[in-house]
């Protein structure tokens, strides 16, 4: 029988005398040893060859690599991996390759350009965005690439790094899709780049254990921004004229004090702040609701997804902000709705919560909470494809 060249133009000849196909015997054919003899050319050291003649070199070494066998081009691949000045060209066509070859470069070769591992993350396969995710020089803009599919593999590979640092914009990407997404819960409390409103934001969509820890690990002191502030309140508050709306609304946001409110805004007595989250905690009727909002100093909107959270987290840290007395509150998460009953662990569950809550930071949860113009939260309610007011997760749910 004659040799057949599988990565040659014609199809083989059966034999004339038994009709039957040759076998193909890979790495004897001119094309095969003409892929070798230009790979051992392009892997020369920098002292044996140009610049220029390893890019010519790399040139026909593209036109005849596609059209050999994917063992060949593996076999190419391993040793280009070895060489630091591989042109961009060839390393391209590898690493765009099918998986096992492109595994050499991905997984075997230290020195490729960030550029090339971008464009491999966004034209590749999931297989390759996989490698990439391996790789000991992941970089930020490269994590980057590896997440605009959403892979879910492919995400938690690169979480689970801490030592490549995740963008803002993809943090909040995630944070987006993990309300939906509970195994990213875990993951994601753990990166080192989550910030106060990104978890202020996951506490509405996680479960009991992740809202602990998003209470502890977010928890902050605001007496040096009070400190720093306390000038500017009787200029903007007690000043003639209509005061700066931006400034208002952040020394709000920083303000220590708080005095529950009635209708016309008249100061309300601690005793009607408790029949008001009695009557709350039996029946959150609109009227409710709307009474909550004005003796908390919080939105109408904030007031409905508090009093219907299935949790009672965000109901306990609002009475915090209140400084609803320890036995007051206890009493009132001990208070059934209509159609529910009081579950005895859970009310101590609570009350630990309560306990462990500064009254400040229980405030400052409450006004992050409420503040619909933070430029963060409203990215990130964009990315969940939600408006303000359809805001509301139920954990369970997710």
């Amino acid at each position: 029988m004659s040799d057949y060249d599988a990565a040659g133009d014609a199809g083989p000849a059966p034999d004339a005398e038994t009709m039957l196909t040759p076998i193909t015997r890979i790495g004897t054919t001119p094309r095969a040893q003409l892929v070798r003899n230009l790979s051992d050319i392009v892997v020369l050291p920098s002292g044996q060859i140009s610049a220029n003649e390893r890019s010519f070199v790399a040139d026909m070494l593209l036109h005849a690599a596609d059209k050999v066998e994917p063992e060949l081009r593996a076999e190419v691949a391993t040793r280009v991996a070895r060489v630091a000045e591989s042109p961009p060209a060839l390393l391209r066509m590898l690493i765009l390759d099918e998986p096992r070859v492109a595994e050499k470069i991905l997984v075997g070769a230290d020195n490729v350009p960030e550029a090339l591992l971008i464009e491999a993350a966004r034209e590749g396969d999931t297989p390759h965005r996989l490698m990439i995710a391996q790789r000991v020089d992941l970089s930020t803009a490269v994590a980057d690439a590896l997440m605009q599919h959403e892979e879910m593999d492919v995400i938690e590979a690169i979480l689970k790094r801490d030592d490549c640092f995740l963008s803002s914009f993809v943090i909040n990407r995630l944070v987006a899709m993990s309300a939906t997404k509970p195994v990213l819960h875990g993951p994601l409390l753990r990166r080192r780049e989550l910030e106060p409103a990104h978890g202020f934001m996951m506490f509405w969509w996680v479960d009991a254990e992740r809202r602990r820890r998003i209470l502890s690990r977010f928890a902050l002191d605001r007496g040096i921004i009070q400190q720093a502030l306390e000038d500017l309140y009787p200029k903007v508050f007690r000043g003639a004229g209509d005061p700066d709306t931006v400034v208002r609304e952040l020394l709000i946001l920083a303000e220590r004090r708080h005095r529950p409110r009635g209708a016309n805004g008249e100061p309300v007595s601690m005793d009607v702040v408790l029949r008001t989250l009695s009557a709350a905690r039996r029946y959150p009727s609109q009227e409710i609701v709307h009474a909550i909002g004005m003796v908390s100093g919080i939105s109408r909107d904030l007031s409905a997804r508090i009093l219907h959270d299935p949790g009672g987290e965000p109901f306990a840290v609002m009475c915090k902000a209140l400084s609803i007395p320890r036995d007051d509150f206890f009493s009132l998460i001990n208070i059934a709705g209509a159609d529910e009953t009081v579950d005895p662990a859970r009310a101590e569950y609570l009350l630990s919560i309560f306990d462990s809550l500064a009254r400040d930071f229980s405030r400052a949860v409450l006004r992050y909470w409420d503040w619909e113009s933070n430029p963060r939260i409203a990215q990130i309610t964009r990315l969940l494809g939600l408006d303000d007011d359809d805001f509301m997760i139920d954990p369970s749910a997710a």
